[in-house]
């Protein structure tokens, strides 16, 4: 797996070595680390002080880029197809991300990879939580987690909210008809037969139960996966995994696959 770790000179830039340094020397396999043009400017020893903080990955280059970040991270993953990006949240405000957008909702918007937003990690991960939809991202999703466990030596758990909430139709979607809460269940509840794990199914309001899960059982990661809006399965029209983005305390793995 092919990883572009982006780093900033802020506390938030540690966040994102940080849990690079737990993961990724046992998922990836090259990785790239990038920081824009004006951040080394600002910090000319920041590419130093990152790739000493990531000793432990056998193949690991970096690169200087024009920013902002959103542009550069694009434009790398464009060129080469990373598998997954790392990056840390820009931690604008409310009244910021109006004016300006969310860093990392775009990026996750903009690039055809899994993005991995780091967010305060703990010194090593022991609980990772991976939201399963019944949708198509499902088996991508319960891959990835499993990938992780094995990467960091912490426990992945699986649960699947059937959202209590009728989701609106748009138009084009009236001809697609949604599964039912059981069916969707029955399909995340088969993609962990096949790896022998078990599923948690809960009722409720998608997000509400899934950042209650994280928080109570002090997960350390969330993972969930990008539902596109053609999907029937209904997470998709809910944006779930953007609302879990913004909302989550914890560090989140936006998966993208089907």
């Amino acid at each position: 797996m092919d990883c572009l770790l982006y780093v900033d000179p802020s506390h938030r830039g540690e966040w994102a070595l940080d849990l690079a340094a737990l993961i990724l020397p046992g998922l990836a396999g090259r990785v790239l680390l990038l920081v824009t043009a004006e951040d080394a400017a600002k910090d000319p020893a920041l590419l130093s002080r990152a790739r000493a903080r990531l000793s432990g990955i056998a193949t690991l280059e970096e690169k200087t880029a024009p920013g902002p970040a959103e542009k550069a991270i694009g434009a790398e993953v464009l060129a080469l197809r990373y598998d997954l990006v790392v990056v840390p949240p820009a931690g604008r405000n409310a009244l910021q991300r109006m004016l300006k957008g969310s860093r990392v909702a775009t990026i996750v918007r903009s690039v055809p990879a899994s993005v991995l937003v780091a967010r305060r990690p703990p010194p090593r991960l022991e609980r990772i939580l991976a939201a399963l939809s019944g949708g198509p991202t499902t088996g991508s999703v319960v891959k990835m987690a499993l990938e992780l466990e094995r990467a960091s030596g912490a426990r992945a758990s699986f649960l699947h909210v059937a959202s209590e909430v009728a989701l609106p139709y748009e138009p084009e979607q009236a001809a697609v008809a949604a599964p039912s809460p059981e069916d969707a269940a029955a399909r995340a509840r088969a993609a962990l037969l096949r790896v022998g794990r078990e599923l948690v199914v809960r009722e409720g309001l998608v997000v509400d139960e899934i950042l209650a899960e994280v928080e109570h059982n002090a997960h350390d990661l969330l993972v969930a996966g990008a539902e596109t809006a053609a999907d029937p399965g209904g997470w998709a029209r809910e944006d779930v995994a953007e609302r879990l983005l913004l909302a989550c305390p914890t560090s989140m793995l936006i998966v993208r696959g089907g």
